[in-house]
């Protein structure tokens, strides 16, 4: 537990968050102390004010868990918003993950982490703070009780650490299933207007069926651990709560123990154990979450960098040169790049032409930092960028691809990517595109106004190296000369590659390259 509480990094941002809950539970024990005792006294000695102050500390016992789960409910979207903003994060730094692994992060895996603050953490607090304040003052009522206790409650935890070492390997095998079935149906549905017209709906049907029963039968692996776990909980919490009441029983009759004594400690016997057995129930989720917290630490964990690389101070912009470059996608056997060498000048505005399929937008994407050559080297004047510090590299570098993502979020947000905002100039580019967009509205826009929004997009961001795939696809020939003439009057002192198949995009080059498949 103590592991995984210090891989929440967002935890030590919300101190006073955890200062309050603890605060509440603090106070919700001597709650349960104080009904525990007013209870007695009312039956050793009936009257109004006993039952009605046992009345009040247990509803208030209540009302304080009640507030508790809220803090955590509230703790737990901070520490998911967190999260999916590192992914987020790293998916626009050039973080290669596939998309079933994506999806998995995304939505279940950071859902995992709700459920352990929802289930186990109030569990864990509530651990932490009642046995040793319920254990010093059953040692204060009677010694022999409160050792009782003390000898018991390891028994928990050591059966919970077996179960739980037979439970990782399970819960890997699940997640494992879960993100094929994730990739696999993300997969049928990009395809799935090719499947439709070769009649090959029912194959990625059975496919799907079939990841879906692996992934059920996994899953349902687990659950049987949990329900054995928390099985194995109830009866040890039983049997030692029965260990304290046939004691105190027998001494009772002996004459070895007060009866409001007896009383007492029969009443928060089990309030003692059931922090633990709540947790056996909820036992699955928190090794789930564990598996969760390992697999973001992953892909969001920061590397420290090696001595070697350089913060790109470079003169800017630079000239860009490919130096018998080659390039294979994962899982592909033969390369989509083999041996390119070519150079892109500084300054200057660059077509990169060729076939379909020749590898223009492979060559922007390697430009761009997000994708590494699987040979060879690419220069910026005479410093190689596989030397160069990642954040520092992709800052100086804007890529628009050949459809660019909308979010569904108000368009200001979208020009921006969410960052700072120069208003006057987009108001200005806007103008310049034919573009009368309600900024503060969300909305749909044709493939044209998406191919322009990507545009002014890497203009914003106004870097040195600006990477343009088919910017004018598609466009009119009106529209494509505002786009080009909006490119010429901020091409200066920038080195700009534009991939392209349009004559007016190469006769307003000032180079072009052509790649010959």
């Amino acid at each position: 537990m103590r592991r995984l509480y210090e891989k929440l990094e967002p935890l030590k941002s919300e101190r006073r968050f955890l200062s309050r809950i603890a605060l509440c539970k603090l106070v919700e024990g001597f709650f349960i102390l104080l009904g525990a005792n007013s209870l007695v006294k009312f039956i050793a000695a009936p009257s109004t004010g006993f039952l009605l102050a046992a009345f009040g500390f247990f509803a208030g016992r209540f009302v304080l868990s009640g507030v508790t789960e809220k803090f955590f409910a509230r703790l737990s979207v901070k520490v998911q918003t967190s999260f999916r903003k590192k992914i987020h994060a790293q998916l626009f730094n050039g973080a290669e993950t596939s998309s079933g692994e994506l999806l998995t992060l995304i939505f279940d895996t950071v859902q995992a982490l709700d459920e352990f603050f929802l289930k186990v953490a109030p569990q864990v607090v509530s651990a932490i703070i009642f046995l040793p304040l319920f254990l010093i003052c059953a040692a204060f009522v009677d010694w022999l009780t409160a050792a009782i206790l003390l000898v018991t409650l390891p028994i928990a935890p050591v059966l919970l650490w077996l179960i739980g070492k037979a439970t990782a390997d399970r819960n890997a095998r699940a997640w494992a299933e879960l993100q094929r079935l994730n990739s696999d149906f993300r997969e049928l549905l990009t395809a799935i207007t090719t499947l439709k017209m070769f009649g090959r709906i029912d194959a990625g049907a059975t496919k799907i069926r079939a990841a879906s029963e692996k992934s059920s039968a996994s899953t349902l692996d687990v659950l049987k651990l949990a329900f054995v776990s928390s099985f194995a909980l109830e009866l040890i919490t039983t049997l030692s709560i029965a260990l304290v009441a046939v004691t105190l029983g027998l001494r009772l009759v002996a004459g070895g123990v007060d009866f409001q004594a007896a009383l007492f400690l029969l009443l928060i016997a089990p309030e003692f154990f059931l922090p633990i057995r709540k947790f056996g129930v909820t036992f699955h989720v928190m090794i789930s979450a564990r598996s969760s917290l390992e697999r973001l630490q992953k892909i969001i964990g920061e590397s420290p960098c090696p001595l070697s690389l350089v913060p790109c101070p470079l003169l800017m912009p630079p000239t860009i040169t490919f130096d018998d470059v080659s390039f294979t996608y994962p899982k592909k056997k033969s390369p989509v790049l083999r041996g390119l060498s070519l150079k892109f000048a500084a300054g200057k505005v660059t077509a990169l032409t060729g076939e379909s399929g020749a590898g223009k937008s492979t060559v922007l994407k390697l430009l761009a930092g997000l994708l590494e050559p699987t040979a060879g080297e690419i220069f910026w004047n005479d410093v190689p960028t596989s030397r160069m510090e990642k954040n520092s590299r992709l800052s100086k570098v804007s890529y628009a691809p050949q459809a660019p993502h909308l979010f569904d979020a108000p368009l200001m947000d979208n020009f921006t990517m969410f960052d700072t905002l120069d208003a006057a100039r987009l108001k200005k580019f806007l103008s310049a595109l034919n573009l009368p967009f309600d900024l503060n509205a969300a909305q749909k826009l044709s493939r044209g106004q998406l191919q322009r929004l990507g545009l002014i997009r890497v203009l914003l961001k106004d870097t040195p190296i600006i990477l343009l795939d088919e910017p004018t696809a598609g466009l009119d020939e009106a529209t494509e000369r505002k786009v080009l003439a909006l490119i010429k009057d901020r091409s200066l002192r920038r080195t700009i590659v534009i991939a392209t198949h349009r004559t007016a995009v190469i006769e307003f080059a000032d180079a072009s390259v052509t790649l010959d498949g």
